[in-house]
C-alpha cells in the first residue's frame, strides 16, 4: 500500500501533470491523424471506384503508419500512391521518432538522480 501512495504522490507533482498533459496531447494528435487519414482513404478509394468499410480504412491507416504495409489493400492511382507515402512518412515520424523520445523524457526524465 505504501508503494501505491508513493506512485500517486509522485504522479501528482506539478512536473508529472505537465508530462501527463503532453502525453495526452500526443495521443490525441495521433487519434486525429488516424481519423483524418481514414477519411481521406475513403475519398481516394471512392475516386478509384473501390468501396471499403470504415473498419478497413482504420486498419489500412494503422498498418501503413506502422510501416507494416501488408499489401492486401492497395491504390491503383498515382494520387493514392502519393497519399500512401504521406501516411507512411507521417507514421514513421510520429510513431518511430516523436513518441519514443517523448516517453523516454516522460519516464527517464522523472527518475531520481
Amino acid at each position: 500500500m505504501k508503494s501505491l501512495a508513493f506512485v500517486l504522490s509522485y504522479l501528482a507533482g506539478p512536473l508529472r501533470r505537465r508530462d501527463l498533459r503532453m502525453v495526452a496531447i500526443l495521443l490525441a494528435t495521433f487519434v486525429v491523424l488516424v481519423v483524418t487519414f481514414a477519411a481521406i482513404f475513403h475519398q481516394v478509394m471512392a475516386a478509384e471506384g473501390q468501396n471499403h468499410s470504415w473498419a478497413t480504412a482504420f486498419y489500412w491507416t494503422l498498418v501503413t503508419m506502422t510501416t507494416l504495409g501488408f499489401g492486401d489493400i492497395t491504390f491503383t492511382s498515382d494520387l493514392g500512391r502519393i497519399f500512401s507515402v504521406i501516411v507512411l512518412l507521417t507514421g514513421t515520424a510520429y510513431l518511430l521518432i516523436l513518441l519514443p523520445f517523448t516517453f523516454i523524457q516522460f519516464v527517464l526524465g522523472a527518475a531520481p538522480l
